[in-house]
């Protein structure tokens, strides 16, 4: 269908927090857009930033419509904030379109999803090819699959996928939030975004709804939107809530969309994979993601939905260091890529405290770099295979060489090494290329445990239905 004798009207909804530079970014890339600017109406959502998002907004971008929520709705609440008000306010609009606020953007990307949803009345929704922003070749995905039978989700992407992929429309299962087209007339019939998921599964139970009402949910391939890899978000204090709000969510969604046997056998494998995924995370001195996990699938069985306080650990090694009278730290070097910015992170933290002493596990092709540092007792080296971290060997003398020093912390990459000589020691995770603090924290054994205690009392509770928690439950 050729666009250009009728464009429908479009509303865009942008939610932001402390991103300002990103929304600014993004403002400015749709003041420079191939679709009529009498067709398009944007209203950004801030929720509650505390960096000047709003005061900036306002000087740059007057003709907006801005609206401030009095706290962090989430990603569900202020999406939710964004649509009300365009359905209340905006009746000749045909579309909304769901961005979010880190995403830069093809200038021919509204266009193509307009047309494809213009050639298919029976489509509800439809999604962007989100491309690596940091890299074109990557393909995150065009649109994903909910997995019914592992419970979890799969991104649509095709094997050897190619930029030139003849295919320009995949009926899939939900596209991502950060580039969404809903026709207005499916939203007023089946309703806006479920506000107590706060974020995470929100997209995806929307899709899954939709499709249940008979709709199709599609994908462009000829819509392009760049966005952060989803990997990214992995390595640092952001993995905590996400995390926590992924268990639980995903918990109630299979709860609500399965049912019978099938409901019995994907919430027992989504509790089981969280409560691997808690042990691993424990292992690797993180307690606090660990018992995200824990907080995710106990605060399900509860019926506890909406915004959680979640504590997040230290992450200021300065103050930190400063509850010592004299420390030697152990640091923990995996490979020889981050040795040298390794290198430089420690005169910086060498700063902080005088009289710092040092001992360290290195590969061997870094001792060079750390021996005048720590001196030829204080260090012990690895041969490096691989992706591997020493053999089994060397693992067990580094442990003994670690168990008759005597040293306060250990200074290490995102993942720490798997050794149990560092449980019950302090671990400070560093991100070295951005020279930040991810935590510090340690390995509390006792969950190791505990955690088939609470794996069997889930089960339980599944099995004898506590709290009513296979009834659906409605948000």
């Amino acid at each position: 269908m050729e666009l250009d004798a009728q464009f429908p009207m479009v509303d865009v909804v942008i939610v932001t927090w402390n991103k300002k530079n990103d929304v600014v970014s993004l403002l400015k890339q749709l003041n420079n857009f191939d679709y009529p600017d009498d067709k398009l109406n944007i209203t950004v959502v801030d929720n509650h930033s505390s960096d000047g998002t709003a005061t900036t907004i306002k000087k740059d971008f007057p003709a907006i419509n801005l609206i401030i929520n009095e706290d962090n709705l989430g990603g569900a609440g202020g999406f939710n904030t964004g649509m009300r008000w365009v359905l209340e306010n905006r009746p000749d609009t045909s579309y909304l379109w769901l961005l979010d606020n880190d995403v830069q953007l093809d200038k021919k990307a509204l266009k193509e999803l307009v047309a494809v949803m213009e050639n298919n009345p029976d489509a509800a929704i439809c999604g962007s090819k989100i491309v690596n922003i940091d890299d074109s070749d990557d393909v995150i995905e065009v649109g994903a699959f909910i997995d019914y039978k592992k419970g979890g989700v799969k991104s649509n992407r095709p094997e050897d996928y190619e930029k030139s992929c003849q295919k320009d429309v995949f009926e899939v299962d939900y596209v991502a939030a950060c580039s969404l087209l809903a026709r207005v007339n499916a939203v007023k019939k089946h309703d806006i975004w479920h506000e107590e998921f706060f974020i995470y599964w929100d997209d995806m139970e929307w899709g899954a709804r939709f499709k249940k009402a008979g709709y199709k949910v599609l994908a462009s391939n000829r819509s392009i939107v760049y966005h952060p890899s989803w990997v990214a978000r992995t390595i640092d204090n952001s993995a905590i809530w996400r995390n926590y709000y992924r268990t639980r969510n995903s918990l109630w969604f299979f709860n609500h969309y399965t049912s019978g046997f099938q409901r019995y056998i994907l919430l027992t494998r989504i509790i089981a994979r969280s409560m691997r995924w808690a042990v691993v995370a424990l292992l690797e001195a993180n307690p606090i993601l660990s018992n995200a996990y824990i907080m995710g699938i106990t605060d399900f069985f509860q019926g506890k939905y909406g915004k959680r306080a979640i504590e997040l650990p230290e992450y200021d090694l300065n103050k930190y260091m400063q509850n010592f009278s004299k420390i030697c730290m152990c640091i923990f070097i995996p490979d020889e890529k981050i040795g040298k910015t390794a290198e430089k992170y420690f005169y910086t933290v060498k700063k902080y405290k005088q009289g710092v002493k040092v001992i360290a596990v290195v590969p061997e092709k870094e001792k060079y770099r750390w021996v005048d540092i720590t001196g030829q007792d204080n260090i012990i080296t690895f041969s490096q295979k691989k992706s591997r971290f020493g053999s089994l060997l060397e693992k067990a003398k580094i442990m003994l060489f670690l168990k008759k020093k005597k040293w306060n912390f250990l200074l290490s990459p995102p993942v720490p090494p798997k050794l149990g000589t560092i449980w019950g020691k302090d671990v400070a995770r560093i991100d070295y290329e951005n020279n930040t603090v991810i935590m510090i924290d340690r390995v509390d054994t006792r969950f190791l445990c505990k955690s088939p205690i609470y794996f069997i009392r889930y089960i339980l509770c599944l099995i004898f239905n506590c709290n009513g928690i296979l009834k659906e439950k409605k948000l």
